[in-house]
Parts: C-alpha cells; sequence; structure tokens
C-alpha cells in the first residue's frame, strides 16, 4: 500500500474533484492508484478517461513528481509520499 499527493487539474476535477488529497491505493503502480479512484467514484472514473482497449485516453496525462508517465504509463511504480499531477490535455476547436 502507497500513500501519495493527488493533484487534479481540468477535466481530471470534474472527475474527482478539484480538491488536492491524500489517496492510499492498494498496490505501487500507476494501474492501481486508477483502480483505487475507480472504486473511490464508482466506476465512473473507467467510463471517462479509458478507450475501449483499457488504455488510458491520450487526452489525460499523469505526472508523477513532475515527470510524464507517458513511457511506462499504468506501470509506472510510486512510492511513499510521491505527487501525482492528474492532467488534461485541452482538445476541440
Amino acid at each position: 500500500m502507497v500513500r501519495v499527493t493527488l493533484r487534479p487539474l481540468g477535466a481530471w476535477q470534474m472527475i474527482v474533484g478539484a480538491e488536492t488529497r491524500q489517496i492510499e491505493t492498494n498496490g505501487d503502480t500507476v494501474k492501481d492508484l486508477l483502480e483505487t479512484l475507480d472504486k473511490m467514484f464508482l466506476g465512473k472514473l473507467k467510463n471517462e478517461i479509458f478507450t475501449r482497449e483499457g488504455h488510458l485516453d491520450p487526452r489525460f496525462k499523469i505526472y508523477v513528481n513532475g515527470v510524464s508517465c507517458d513511457s511506462l504509463g499504468m506501470k509506472t511504480l510510486l512510492a511513499h509520499g510521491d505527487i501525482i499531477v492528474l492532467f488534461s490535455v485541452i482538445d476541440g476547436g
């Protein structure tokens, strides 16, 4: 179990709320964190941020201690005290 600080921005705020909060995950990866959040929000997260194939929608970005998770994605390891910024890319025309 890992305890991290969660800071949602943009569209993430509409999904998980705007406040910065401490979250305890049931594992030590970004995937575990997202599964914990999905349970907290009764499945709402899966419908909003994942593609049909189960991948993180490219409009949603996750940063751990200021570093993008793009390279390792859901397998990115978390450690106690990490700061997780949930960021959404602005799209549309």
